[in-house]
């Protein structure tokens, strides 16, 4: 392949002591041409061979130089400032004379005998200052001066960045050439450019089924829409360096073209559009920002009567040869379009069929039969997560050039009673869960979940698969970690929870059991119960488990007796006790007994208490905060909840949540009870009537039955323990950030 090279000249004229003996060294700003005397650079861009193969494109201003920052050294002393610096403004001159005298010249080439040797850099159309190289002008630094440019903000560049290295040889220092050399200067940015042809027509085959058998088809044509196409670079790169090398990538780095119109300028049935440019990046095979082309095709389809009755867009993914990009290389991608796209913006066909042409960028045009043509390497995934909702199976295609084979590393489960992970890698492949297809590129999961509660073993955690497929024979061509996570119908997660617990502002910042009142004041008539000292809760015991549990119920079986919904009631009036809480908190409500959540999170044992009046304790769990999960968002647990979470408990799905012990009260014991979200109906701490079971209720947790106090008995009498629970079905899982540790106050919308 034919190359063509930038030349800088460098010609020394040999001056007279008298002629320079008042010279002062040239200053770095450059001063005017001068007729004689001194070292002459030369800059050439010239026609070594024919305009056709010029380096680039002068329509793009792929070969404009503006400006020349040149730099001079002793032979070998690159490593320090250069000697002798200074910029040039072309403005289309190509030749410029810097001043140097006798001793000058002998330092710069040890004497100027002739065979000596100076070493040259210069940086070609640099966008800094020329103050930017006081600092440090050597080639290291040089080569690693920081380049910044969205190339995306206009088709037409005003010039490119360009940087080279030479040594220039002393001729004879009497003559007027006295030394030359040459600097070939490579663009620090890359270029890449797309064209495309596509079919005339597509025809679709529908086929219509009665009973599963095939009984009729139709057949739907479809015209590409050829001036309307489009295509732009995705994750292009803004930053570089004037060497070339790729710089540290930052995702705030990468942007996106602004889609470019696809026209046929050559009336060849190739479609094209204008270069599109990056700086040098390098990515992993499947990274996210590994960049592509995205193209687009809109394309209409014909009714019975051959005329257009609609169109839609079809989106495809063509992707970037190789690994990398390189400095002053030039990437050229050329497709055939056959099929119909994706029809979903994110949702992309990705197609290789193309042929790829990676050469260095100093030819305009690229010749087939003299291009490198580069092994286009690629494997990717449509996506790296998926995640299954009680579901068995899930199939999906990877995109690969080569054959490829699946290496699985991990298959977990979670053990939430003994806090850590099973792994079933060996189980999963002797019985064929995960497998890969190769001669249709197919990852298959399959594997059947256990949902029947009523037996022992049933999943409550979800599953993990983490795999990747890669080349068969160089597994660094990989689509990168892929993660599957199937969920039963039912599952669990924990978070290990901060410590920080705030009941209406009030903190456990001691060591001690703190209690807590409203803001009536200090009677244990008001009181919201007592906070957990921070240190007291590190798994050591009984009820000190410092993780909060968040149950997800997406299915129950037909015989349940429970059902999923929302246990909230409107706005509330039994809270208005608190301060600051208004009137749109939500509470259970009334004749959700069994109703459960489809998402709630359990308070961990940082949010246990003393026994408390069943008002005290609602307005407790109003008043709640706990690990950033702000107050006037948790509520009681229903009883179908509590029920729920004490048959995980007691299958060893989770620690026990609700302790069994007896309490002294009046010198008897009772059994431990919780209190079950509901509503008095009547006002807060007056003589209490239960006969309407459907209003107040609490849980026993000996025998997980359903109890009620007896008509004309007192709340003062019936002491009941809260374990409060927050609805993340509706309020998300996202923590307020700025209140992690401190109290966040009441926020009761959503």
């Amino acid at each position: 392949m034919r190359k063509l090279q930038y030349n800088i000249s460098v010609l020394l004229a040999a001056v007279s002591l008298a002629a320079v003996s008042c010279q002062e060294e040239i200053p770095f700003t450059g001063t005017p041409e001068l007729e004689d005397g001194g070292i002459k650079l030369t800059f050439v861009c010239t026609d070594q061979l024919t305009k056709a193969t010029m380096p680039g494109e002068d329509e793009y201003n792929e070969n404009t130089l503006t400006t020349i920052d040149y730099f001079l050294y002793p032979e070998g002393e690159t490593n320090a400032d250069a000697y002798i610096k200074g910029r040039v403004s072309l403005q289309g001159r190509t030749s410029y004379n810097v001043l140097v005298n006798t001793s000058q010249l002998s330092r710069l080439f040890s004497g100027a005998a002739a065979g000596s040797h100076c070493d040259v850099y210069a940086i070609a159309n640099y966008p800094g200052e020329v103050t930017d190289f006081d600092a440090a002008s050597d080639t290291l630094t040089l080569r690693g001066l920081a380049l910044s440019n969205h190339f995306n903000s206009t088709a037409v560049q005003t010039n490119f960045v360009m940087a080279g290295a030479t040594k220039a040889t002393v001729i004879n220092k009497n003559h007027t050439k006295a030394a030359e050399g040459t600097v070939n200067l490579s663009r620090a940015a890359c270029k890449i450019t797309f064209e495309c042809s596509v079919v005339d027509h597509v025809d679709i085959k529908n086929y219509i089924y009665s009973e599963g058998v095939v009984v009729d088809s139709t057949t739907v044509t479809w015209k590409p829409l050829l001036t309307q196409m489009g295509v732009y670079l995705v994750n292009g790169y803004s930053n570089g360096t004037v060497g070339g090398d790729p710089a540290t990538m930052e995702e705030e780095d990468l942007y996106r073209y602004n889609q470019r119109s696809l026209t046929d300028g050559d009336s060849d049935g190739y479609y094209t559009c204008e270069p599109f440019y990056s700086f040098p990046q390098s990515w992993n095979s499947g990274d996210e920002r590994e960049p592509f082309l995205k193209l687009v095709v809109p394309w209409g389809y014909l009714n019975n009567s051959g005329v257009m009755a609609g169109q839609k867009q079809f989106y495809y993914k063509i992707p970037c040869p190789g690994l990398e990009m390189n400095s002053n290389t030039w990437y050229h991608i050329k497709l055939d379009v056959a099929i119909l796209g994706g029809d979903d913006f994110e949702a992309m066909l990705e197609i290789n069929n193309g042929e790829y042409y990676v050469v260095e960028w100093n030819t305009q045009t690229i010749v087939e039969a003299d291009a490198e043509i580069k092994d286009a390497r690629y494997i990717s995934s449509p996506a790296n997560e998926y995640k299954m909702y009680n579901t068995n199976e899930l199939e999906f295609v990877i995109s690969s050039s080569h054959d490829a084979t699946l290496s699985l590393a991990s298959v977990t489960y979670y053990d939430f009673v003994n806090n850590r992970d099973t792994d079933y890698r060996s189980t999963a492949l002797s019985n064929n869960w995960i497998s890969y297809d190769d001669d249709t590129r197919t990852v298959s999961i399959n594997h059947a979940l256990n949902n029947d509660f009523t037996s022992s073993s049933f999943d409550a955690s979800p599953y993990i698969f983490t795999f990747d497929v890669h080349h068969s024979d160089d597994d660094s061509y990989t689509t990168g970690t892929i993660v599957v996570t199937q969920y039963p119908a039912m599952y669990i997660e924990a978070e290990r929870s901060n410590g920080y617990v705030f009941i209406d502002g009030t903190s456990n910042s001691s060591n001690d059991n703190l209690r807590v009142y409203d803001n009536r004041g200090n009677n244990n008539n008001y009181l919201l119960g007592s906070i957990a000292p921070r240190s007291g809760i590190n798994d050591s015991g009984g009820n000190t488990n410092p993780r909060q549990y968040t149950v997800h119920v997406t299915t129950l079986p037909l015989d349940s007796d429970y059902v999923i919904g929302d246990p909230r009631k409107g706005t509330s009036t039994s809270v208005e006790n608190l301060s600051g809480l208004g009137s749109s908190y939500k509470p259970a409500a009334e004749n959700t007994q069994n109703v459960i959540a489809p998402a709630f999170k359990i308070a961990s044992s940082y949010g246990k208490t003393i026994a408390l009046y069943y008002e005290n304790s609602v307005e407790r769990c109003a008043a709640y905060q706990e690990n950033g999960y702000p107050a006037g968002r948790w509520r009681l647990p229903t009883l179908a909840e509590i029920k729920f979470l004490i048959s995980l408990s007691e299958k060893d799905k989770i620690p026990q949540l609700f302790t069994v012990a007896r309490n002294s009260y009046n010198g008897s014991y009772y059994i431990s009870y919780y209190w079950a979200g509901g509503d008095l109906g009547n006002g807060p701490y007056e003589a209490l009537d239960f006969s309407d079971k459907s209003k107040v209720y609490w849980y026993n947790a000996q025998d997980y039955q359903f109890s009620y106090t007896y008509s004309g008995q007192t709340s003062t009498y019936h002491l009941v323990y809260t374990r409060c629970v927050y609805d993340t079905w509706y309020w998300g899982e996202d923590q307020d950030e700025d209140h992690l540790t401190t109290w966040g106050g009441y926020q009761t919308t959503q």
